[in-house]
């Protein structure tokens, strides 16, 4: 084959997957990769994305997807861009590449989920990290065979201030691509030298082109920004738009056409649809979701599921959450986990970092807003992951006994969903970057230990109880079978490492970093290869 694309996109092993069709495995990646076994990695959590015969993704990344489009849009052809997978790259690149464009989410480990799962497990790299440094190396060989411009952008492009010279990264590109990273190209084609970092200017929601590669799981987004302005989050830096409806339509079809079985909705919050700030339009998204219904029964598809709602906004818009549910039929066999901010259950700290979460009501009222909001997604079948914040600059040890009392209320209340403690950590581009620090534990009072412990013992309760819905979808028989036997092992693990941790958090640090999965399922798979290679020889 030849390949004769002047631009290639890609990302590394960590993105470039479809987590076996299941979003919430992708969570796997955030732990240190030394627990991983690389079996489940490679084949569970992230198994491969098949090519089409000349190289491209047969789909992608939503965000690569978006930026084929946008230089589509803006007059380049389909044959000079092509997205694929990081394992095919030196295939696809060649003397005729002029620029490889690298989407990153995570790529050194630092985002909520990765930092809190690496402290809480004795550090070391996430599989995020490992597999963006992983693909880095490859870069750099191949740029030194064909010379080309390496561009960087995403969510965890902040990660990277500092490295560029590290890794090789000619350009950061910041915020979005619309309108501004054809621009970057087409300057770099001209053999213009681009500026180290270039800051994306907003598109209105009529400039965002439609996707044209398909993208994995059926994800399509609906709105983009958020109006709320939580201090410690970067969509909420954006203007809020919502895409419009015939581009959502247009894209699902896409990835329905193309063999997708759902259709995944990528949103800060999905009862915010068609609002003009934060006032909500009810026949705005009750209409998104019956053309989407329209749609996804003409190919046979039932599901339809959506990333984000805020608490505050299921209780505004109930009738709606009620007409979501009928129309999806959300019951207790297919129900929907939409992630969900609870932050904190002090009053003082939604004052000081999120009283826009609470909004039209107070931050006094907030208690109330996570126990009325929680009761009406289970009463409708969505079963929610609320994560809550460790480490607000200014917490006192009171503030985190309110967020354990309120874990308490919801667990004597029957809440179903999970409730994910995340440490804080300095994120780029948000309003508390310059505020805030990376925590450890050993920085934490008890009752911030104990606020963590009591929200995983909640987790684990609900985890056992739906894992096997969770994944009832699943094809392969096979990884099934694989994935439930090894949640079923990891929640069993996870019960003693908080027993541990409750009893003593040093002690995270002198026993569980000594854990290393992945250099004995290594050593073992080395011994039988070497069995195998002795017994052909004899």
């Amino acid at each position: 084959m030849s390949f004769l694309a002047r631009i290639v996109l890609t990302a590394d092993r960590a993105i470039f997957t479809n987590f076996s069709g299941v979003g919430a495995l992708g969570f796997g990646l955030c732990v240190p990769y030394r627990l991983i076994p690389w079996f489940l990695e490679y084949f569970i959590l992230a198994p491969p994305v098949p090519i089409t015969k000349n190289g491209r993704a047969k789909y992608a990344p939503y965000a690569l997807a978006k930026v084929e489009a946008a230089l589509l849009a803006h007059g380049f052809s389909r044959n000079d861009v092509i997205i694929t997978p990081p394992e095919f790259l030196d295939k696809v690149i060649s003397k005729d590449t002029k620029i490889v464009g690298i989407h990153v989410l995570d790529p050194q480990g630092l985002a909520p989920v990765s930092w809190t799962l690496r402290v809480l497990m004795g550090g070391g790299k996430t599989c995020t990290q490992y597999e963006f440094e992983r693909l880095m190396k490859k870069i750099r060989c191949l740029r030194r065979k064909y010379n080309f411009e390496v561009i960087i952008g995403g969510p965890g492009v902040w990660q990277l201030r500092g490295l560029e010279d590290k890794f090789g990264i000619d350009v950061l590109f910041e915020g979005e691509a619309e309108r501004t990273f054809p621009e970057l190209v087409s300057k770099i084609l001209r053999k213009e030298k681009p500026p180290k970092r270039v800051v994306g200017e907003q598109p209105n929601a009529d400039e965002i082109p439609t996707i044209v590669t398909p993208s994995r799981n059926g994800v399509v987004e609906v709105t983009r920004g958020c109006p709320r302005r939580c201090h410690f989050c970067s969509p909420t830096m954006r203007k809020f738009r919502s895409i419009p409806l015939k581009k959502i339509l247009k894209e699902a079809e896409l990835n329905l056409s193309h063999g997708a079985r759902q259709i995944n909705l990528v949103t800060e919050d999905i009862l915010i649809y068609g609002a003009k700030g934060l006032k909500f339009n009810q026949g705005a998204v009750m209409n998104l979701f019956r053309e989407l219904i329209k749609l996804s029964r003409k190919y046979n598809v039932e599901k339809i599921g959506f990333s984000h709602v805020s608490l505050s906004s299921v209780i505004e818009m109930r009738k709606t959450v009620e007409f979501i549910t009928d129309i999806c039929n959300f019951n207790e066999n297919e129900p929907c986990f939409p992630q969900v901010g609870l932050e904190s259950g002090s009053s003082r700290i939604v004052a000081m970092y999120f009283r826009g979460k609470a909004y039209p009501w107070k931050p006094e009222d907030w208690p109330r807003i996570v126990l009325e909001g929680t009761r009406i997604m289970n009463e409708n079948y969505w079963y929610p992951c609320l994560t809550y914040i460790i480490g607000f600059p200014g917490s006192t040890p009171d503030d985190y006994v309110k967020t354990t009392e309120l874990l308490e209320k919801l667990r004597d209340e029957g809440f179903k969903g999970w409730t994910f403690p995340l440490l804080l950590i300095p994120m780029g581009g948000t309003l508390i970057e310059r505020k805030a620090r990376f925590q450890t534990l050993a920085q934490l009072p008890p009752e911030a230990i104990e606020c963590i412990t009591f929200g995983w013992k909640l987790s684990i309760k609900f985890s056992r109880e739906i894992y096997p819905k969770l994944f009832r979808g699943l094809r392969n028989k096979i990884a099934k079978i694989v994935i439930e036997k090894s949640i079923d092992k990891a929640l069993n693990i996870m019960e003693n490492w908080i027993r541990a941790l409750e009893r003593d958090p040093s002690v995270i640090a002198e026993r569980f970093s000594l854990w290393n999965v992945r250099a004995l399922t290594s050593t073992i798979v080395s011994w039988i290869s070497a069995k195998i290679r002795a017994r052909e020889v004899s």
